[in-house]
């Protein structure tokens, strides 16, 4: 199990100076989170235009918008990514513009580049299976480079001529939250100034799909996370990306700081694939808190993993009571995936942006508008309506298949 990081003279404050996203919810942060705020679902029956795609077969899922724009920065040619590489680059180019794009570019050398996915350039793969086995004719020669896993990390390295620390993070639905924490030890620790990190993934190919499908985890009309009637996961996509920065440097240029992150923890279950477990996701709750130097009453919001299962809905409220004992009961706790679907690599990096944004306008988004709570999920979920904040101090949970876990503690940036 993970150490804490405790803070030192040593160790640097790690804030947040820029956010951006694509997700089915908006491609603008405004839009992302005024439809967050309202409850708006994103989830609906999906056909897809695709030759691997039995032409009669539909079905539910949270897309990126379609009017996406066509050109991206630097000299990037979209024929060369998929659909995971473009949405990071496009969420890239938000949040640096956010953070102050022409500073950062002038140190380039120096800014590294940290991302999420949990599955890569699926589409491609698929492709080039089709084209080999049941066409006989020979894969595309970019099918290499639009499928592997660093496809997002290079395209946004190549869009902006960065050449810093790089790399990619493949953990399951913990993708996103491992890079931002990754992110958020290097700068902490004194290895970076600026690091781009985040999560990106595209909607799967029909196999991948039917896998989902056979595995017995996708809900056939909606998510519900913490609810009676919650029934399986609904897939998504998207991408999110924060500038993260060390306070000194952020303070240098005299950037605009939207958050700060406080605290980090990561850890394996080693149990079980799918199973998920209360006590190790509750041994990393309470080394982030720990981190992040707070009591535990003093968390005020949890977004939390609350993907919609019935296992990890009810393991992740047992851990939740393990960590909080009595203020389980009062600190507020929501899921973004009910709205946006399960991103999967990118669902850490777009909650960990939700939670930012809740803490900057106090303000927590609902759970659900519609469904009742499951009694036997005892906590404290906002529903209804967004609801406000009184305080500072909120977690961002990702527990994923294979049993790896990861939090993020974050703070409104106080001097």
């Amino acid at each position: 199990m993970s150490a804490p990081f405790r803070s030192n003279n040593s160790r640097r404050r790690v804030v947040i100076t820029g956010m951006g996203l694509v997700s089915p919810l908006g491609n603008t942060l405004d839009s992302y989170w005024q439809r967050l705020c309202a409850g708006e679902s994103s989830i609906q029956i999906q056909v897809r235009n695709s030759k691997q795609w039995p032409s009669h077969q539909s079905w539910l899922a949270a897309a990126v918008s379609s009017n996406l724009p066509d050109d991206l920065p630097g000299k990037i040619s979209p024929h060369l990514l998929d659909d995971f590489a473009r949405y990071a680059v496009l969420a890239a180019e938000q949040a640096l513009q956010q953070a102050g794009k022409d500073v950062i570019l002038e140190r380039r050398q120096q800014v590294g580049v940290i991302l999420g996915t949990a599955v890569g350039g699926d589409e491609s793969r698929n492709e080039a299976t089709y084209r080999a086995y049941i066409k006989q004719r020979p894969p595309s020669p970019q099918t290499i480079i639009r499928a592997m896993a660093n496809g997002a990390v290079s395209a946004v390295s190549l869009a902006y001529g960065l050449q810093g620390i790089h790399y990619a993070v493949s953990s399951a639905c913990a993708s996103g939250t491992h890079a931002i924490g990754q992110a958020y030890q290097s700068i902490r620790n004194g290895c970076a100034e600026l690091i781009l990190a985040g999560g990106s993934e595209q909607l799967p190919s029909y196999s991948l799909y039917r896998s989902w499908q056979q595995m017995g985890v996708l809900s056939p009309d909606g998510c519900r996370p913490f609810c009676a009637s919650r029934n399986g996961i609904i897939l998504g996509e998207g991408a999110g990306v924060l500038v993260l920065e060390s306070l000194a440097s952020a303070r240098a240029r005299n950037a605009t700081i939207h958050g700060e992150i406080v605290g980090f923890a990561h850890n394996a279950s080693a149990k079980d694939w799918i199973q998920p477990d209360a006590d190790t996701m509750a041994h990393c709750i309470r080394t982030a808190i720990q981190a992040a130097k707070w009591k535990q009453e003093e968390v005020i919001y949890i977004n939390a993993h609350g993907t919609g299962t019935k296992l990890n809905d009810m393991a992740e409220t047992a851990a939740i009571h393990q960590v909080f004992g009595s203020h389980a009961s009062t600190v507020k706790v929501s899921s973004s995936k009910a709205h946006h679907g399960h991103t999967l690599g990118a669902a850490g990096a777009l909650e960990c942006i939700a939670t930012v944004l809740a803490l900057q306008h106090r303000t927590a988004p609902p759970n659900t508008i519609t469904h009742v709570p499951d009694p036997d999920c005892k906590l404290n979920l906002i529903t209804g309506a967004a609801t406000p904040l009184d305080g500072d101090y909120a977690l961002s949970h990702s527990f994923a298949f294979g049993g790896l876990n990861g939090v993020l503690a974050l703070q409104r940036f106080q001097e």
